[in-house]
């Protein structure tokens, strides 16, 4: 009887401390605790991807940029070509005898030197042949006779090799004097043609 009594005191005891036992404050404030750390962290970490984004978008911005300069670059180094070649050109001139438009023997290697410069350059222009002539003769004679030497040298550049296609002309007859004293010598400047480069 008395092992029964000393059981069911146990058993009540047992039961009454397990009800009456308090939650742990201690541990749940730890478990949060963790649980904020773990939302910072991963905050942070999604932070730095954003940044990495961003550092990779501004590497693309870059390459871009530079993709952009170089036809730019491209662009003024063709144009400074151009210009070198239509200096050439315009340094170039022949010159005829009075009331001729046949080329002077003298003449043929700046013919020849011409046709070399103008199939050297592949590029889509075109070259103006340029006939002049001196003050004497009548207007319209002197535009005729300008147009003749300038077909002159035309046919000669296309005997050399170079394409029709590059090449015009046209005649200034005496409007286009580059010296005006009335003077042997500077008529014989004004017998001639130039060449000029038209892109």
């Amino acid at each position: 009887m008395k092992k029964i009594a000393l059981a069911t005191t146990l058993a009540a005891l047992f039961i009454f401390s397990g009800c009456s036992k308090q939650p742990n404050l201690e541990n749940a404030q730890n478990v949060e605790a963790t649980s904020v750390q773990t939302e910072n962290t991963v905050s942070e970490t999604s932070n730095e991807g954003i940044t990495t984004s961003n550092e990779s978008v501004s590497t693309e911005n870059a390459n871009v940029e530079e993709q952009t300069i170089a036809p730019a670059t491209i662009t003024v180094s063709k144009t400074q070509n151009n210009q070198q070649f239509a200096k050439k050109l315009a340094s170039i001139v022949i010159y005829f005898d009075f009331d001729k438009y046949n080329i002077r023997e003298d003449q043929w290697p700046k013919v020849e030197k011409l046709a070399e410069l103008i199939k050297s350059n592949p590029s889509n222009y075109t070259v103006r042949i340029e006939g002049n002539c001196d003050e004497w003769g009548t207007e319209e004679y002197n535009y005729a006779l300008g147009l003749k030497r300038a077909n002159s040298v035309k046919n000669a550049l296309i005997k050399l090799g170079v394409d029709p296609k590059k090449l015009t002309v046209i005649s200034y007859g005496e409007l286009n004097p580059v010296c005006t004293a009335h003077a042997k010598w500077c008529w014989r400047l004004n017998r001639r043609d130039n060449f000029t480069y038209l892109p």
